[in-house]
């Protein structure tokens, strides 16, 4: 847990305070608005693409049951 701990602490995210055996964190100064942004504009993006996935998917099954009956007739 510590070389977690150490990772948040080296980005800024987490300040820690040692006393005694006891380590206290708290949240640190670095403000993660940048990250937010970034994880939305790809949320966004992969949310698009998988929706034409799941469009090119249900064509895809529309289009083998009337390949199937067009086969029996």
């Amino acid at each position: 847990m510590k070389k977690h701990v150490t990772v948040l602490e080296r980005a800024g995210l987490v300040i820690t305070e040692k006393v005694g055996r006891v380590r206290t964190c708290r949240l640190g100064t670095h403000q993660l608005e940048e990250e937010a942004a970034w994880i939305a504009r790809h949320q966004e993006l992969w949310s698009a693409r998988f929706d034409a996935l799941d469009e090119m998917v249900e064509h895809l099954k529309h289009k083998e049951k009337t390949d199937v009956r067009n086969k029996r007739t």
